[in-house]
């Protein structure tokens, strides 16, 4: 995609957006606040992480060998040689696999009964990634041993090998996950913040790291904007925290509170607990349930509390309607549990990946009722997908 093509799909994707929000923002004032746009630095090779269906051999193509292949709207695309929104890295090691699968007899039992996925994972400086191969029958004894040599003939971390109800990783190791670093611009001082991830194989993580960091430094300047710091014994509580990713780089705006995440993914529970010791954050909490689960309980304390009831039963969390939180749900937004206890805060970051849902919930489920937006902020994740922007909306209780 040239710069002028890219140019044209992003101003057509911001305005649908902008077109969809403006009555939740714009104002017959001088207080209506201004949409921004952040386009990818790259418009090429700025994937770190993708996954790939496997197509059979062509009819005609004697040697019998495998592709890889997108399904997208009913159709199959053919990934024969290059895959240009992926990293130069990862295509490098995508055609090595392949070549490794296809031709060299040593890996042949990796490949033997139906392998249906290849997923590719790296960091952005290129130095780890990690290869998860799926099929539908199990993998022989000596998947450990055998995937362990393809490790190092390819060149990654580890490789991971997923069946229905079994998972294992070459040479067994633990090293099943790659370590991200951010950037953050900090506004207090002269020198930046560099933060590291522990993103585990199979969890989610953002595929574009660049816009990540762009997201992480804009939601930083709101943070220092508003003097967040300054206010005394405030916590910052992030539903579907996934990693921590926002919360580690957000805590330092929480100095006197806590910082609790909520996330129902074991194993990146795990990751965010390690990411928050990383990274010398000793206020942080993770809570492992189903935000739901938590939303319900919350609300149902903080409903008899304001009826007056005495005694309370039931498990008490860690934060307050006067903390800050954030959520960042999947594309289907927010469910109304956890909408009910988002209108009872006085301060909300509203992460969406669909501004569809967005809109929903702060029209149809009346959360503009409650909330202005106060900031709103689209970034685009994928420049190749001609209906695609992540929007971020910082709201605060009317």
């Amino acid at each position: 995609m040239s710069s002028k093509s890219y140019e044209n799909v992003l101003n057509l994707k911001a305005k649908a957006i902008e077109d969809l929000l403006r009555p939740f923002y714009e104002k017959d004032d001088d207080d209506t606040i201004e949409f921004e746009v952040f386009p990818s630095p790259k418009s090429k090779h700025f994937r770190q992480r993708v996954r790939f269906g496997i197509c059979e051999p062509r009819e005609d193509d004697d040697a019998g060998f495998f592709d890889y292949c997108i399904f997208e709207r009913a159709e199959i695309t053919r990934i024969e040689t290059k895959f240009d929104i992926a990293s130069e890295s990862l295509q490098r090691i995508m055609n090595k696999l392949r070549n490794a699968l296809n031709t060299d007899n040593r890996f042949q039992s990796l490949r033997e009964g139906r392998l249906s996925a290849v997923t590719f994972h790296e960091n952005r400086k290129s130095t780890e990634c990690v290869v998860t191969l799926w099929r539908g029958e199990p993998f022989r004894e000596d998947f450990s041993e055998v995937s362990g040599l393809l490790a190092k003939e390819i060149g990654v971390k580890a490789i991971v090998g997923r069946t229905k109800g079994d998972r294992r990783v070459s040479n067994e190791s633990s090293e099943d996950f790659v370590i991200e670093e951010m950037e953050i611009k900090d506004g207090s001082s002269k020198k930046n913040r560099i933060l590291r991830y522990k993103q585990p194989e199979g969890s989610f993580s953002n595929p574009n790291g660049d816009i990540a960091e762009m997201t992480a430094n804009w939601l930083c300047r709101a943070m220092e904007n508003d003097e967040i710091a300054t206010q005394l014994e405030r916590s910052f509580v992030e539903f579907y925290c996934g990693n921590m990713n926002h919360g580690c780089y957000l805590a330092k705006y929480f100095p006197r509170g806590k910082v609790i995440g909520v996330e129902r993914d074991e194993s990146l529970c795990q990751a965010a607990q390690v990411n928050l010791e990383m990274n010398s954050i000793e206020n942080g909490t993770i809570i492992h349930a189903p935000v739901e689960k938590v939303a319900r309980r919350f609300h149902s304390r903080l409903r008899k509390k304001k009826q007056g009831e005495d005694k309370i039963e039931g498990e008490e969390y860690p934060f307050t309607e006067n903390d800050f939180i954030l959520v960042d749900p999947p594309r289907a937004g927010l469910d109304e549990i956890t909408l009910d206890l988002v209108r009872e805060f006085k301060d909300v970051i509203y992460i969406s990946c669909d501004a569809r849902s967005l809109a929903r919930d702060l029209g149809e489920r009346k959360l503009s009722e409650t909330h202005r937006v106060k900031r709103l902020a689209a970034f685009d994740h994928f420049p190749w997908h001609a209906d695609f922007l992540e929007v971020v909306c910082q709201l605060e209780k009317k």
